[in-house]
């Protein structure tokens, strides 16, 4: 893959920080990283690959000059900014709820359909924290023996709803 320029909305997140510790370990080849949250970030300086990018606000015209779009954000947020990155003209990768159930929207985990992110309109959306785990275990055991029925349950965490949801939960609990 050759180098493209990325912005990544959500990057003061718990998924953005894991997503930017990814991007260094892998060594994505980004030749420009813009990182976008919201206002009460804006400014804050967050190292990335030895420098220390600036947080910024995701503007039309910010999206107008990436290739790519992740956002790590909540579904509000992924409504609002994934079609205008796209009317900009980036592809968007969306980890948020927002188009997990949009017919028109590929949901992708890479290991078990890549085929499908040459479907897409602009938006690749991406299952949430248990289902890709599940498939990627599923899918030889379906292969080898295909399954009728498949019976799952799960226990999500508080944080999946952000950082600030974890610190919400540790305050009620101080209060019982």
């Amino acid at each position: 893959m050759s180098e493209c320029k990325i912005a990544l909305i959500g990057a003061t997140g718990a998924v953005g920080q894991v997503f930017l510790r990814i991007l260094e370990e892998r060594n994505f080849p980004a030749s420009d990283i813009r990182l976008c949250a919201s206002e009460r970030s804006f400014g804050k300086k967050i190292k990335v690959r030895g420098e220390k990018l600036i947080v910024e606000e995701a503007t039309p015209q910010l999206l107008s000059e990436v290739d790519f779009v992740f956002i790590s954000a909540s579904g509000s947020v992924s409504r609002q900014m994934a079609p205008l990155a796209v009317d900009q003209g980036a592809i968007v990768i969306d980890k948020s709820s927002a188009f997990r159930m949009d017919p028109t929207v590929p949901l992708v985990v890479p290991e078990i359909n890549p085929g499908d992110l040459h479907d897409h309109h602009g938006i690749i959306a991406s299952p949430n924290c248990t289902t890709t785990p599940m498939v990627m275990a599923l899918k030889p055991l379906n292969e080898a023996n295909p399954a009728k029925r498949i019976v799952a349950a799960s226990y999500q965490s508080v944080t999946g709803t952000g950082a600030s949801a974890g610190e919400e939960l540790l305050a009620q609990s101080r209060d019982v």
